[in-house]
């Protein structure tokens, strides 16, 4: 057996840690439509990729326990800029849930395959709606260009400030908890003038019985709004797919220690 090359592995497990946590959190590659084995090679076929453009890690021989708890390190730094990058995929699921719901459609479940989970039948066709336009503006290129940047701004087994990537997440779900409002605005905004008018209505000829017939044309009104506007929803999810991978690695030299 070969031993020269048990330094070369050992000296890449941190960087392979972090790449792993990165694609077992990022959009399209944490779906569980993607095999776990799937994951796993890419992984090592990115880490071999970066490994010679990576700054060199520290030369110096570390014990089992300080080196382990650099791994772990790594893997945590990983899966913190990957759910960073996935957030703005869970603003599409967010809005999706939010229509949903105000359309009397949040019984109306199904199996969502790219989260694993059950959800609403808007919420998995935002989902997919996400991956798709992600993948269309080439979005998977700039993550891939994202997890190289991450050893630049953050060289491995250096400090990280905890505090500041609370902050970082902090800010980016709150960008995308304001994302997920402006995808869900239109209906918001058009069954709070179906209401009006339905009680407008209502107030002004009482005989009407409009309490079955308001909830009919609430998902009525609601779901030809929703048609209307896919091209403007794909519009926000095109811009907010192109910057987020740019907001996400812009943030990332701001998180080693000062």
């Amino acid at each position: 057996m070969d031993t020269t090359l048990l330094p070369i592995s050992l000296a890449t497990l941190p960087a392979l840690a972090r790449v792993g946590g990165i694609l077992a959190c990022a959009p399209v590659f944490s779906s569980s439509a993607v095999p776990p084995q799937v994951r796993v090679m890419i992984a090592v076929a990115l880490t071999v990729g970066l490994s010679p453009t990576m700054p060199a890690a520290p030369a110096a021989a570390q014990p089992l326990g300080a080196f382990a708890l650099a791994v772990a390190g790594e893997a945590l730094v990983g899966i913190a800029i990957g759910i960073a990058m996935n957030l703005v995929f869970v603003a599409a699921q967010w809005a999706g849930e939010l229509i949903a719901q105000q359309l009397g459609l949040g019984l109306a479940e199904s199996y969502d395959p790219a989260a694993n989970t059950h959800g609403t039948v808007l919420s998995t066709a935002y989902s997919l709606l996400a991956i798709v336009v992600f993948l269309g503006v080439n979005g998977h290129h700039a993550l891939l260009r994202g997890v190289g940047a991450s050893f630049e701004a953050l060289p491995v087994q250096s400090a990280v400030n905890g505090q500041s990537v609370l902050d970082m997440l902090a800010r980016l779900l709150t960008g995308s908890a304001s994302l997920a409002l402006q995808l869900a605005a239109p209906v918001f905004v058009t069954l709070l003038v179906t209401d009006l008018t339905i009680g407008m209505v209502g107030k002004t000829v009482p005989q009407v019985g409009l309490m079955t017939a308001g909830i009919a044309a609430r998902a009525i009104v609601g779901l030809l709004v929703l048609v209307l506007c896919t091209a403007l929803t794909a519009a926000l999810l095109q811009g907010a797919s192109a910057n987020w991978m740019h907001l996400v690695t812009s943030a990332l030299p701001g998180l080693g220690t000062r």
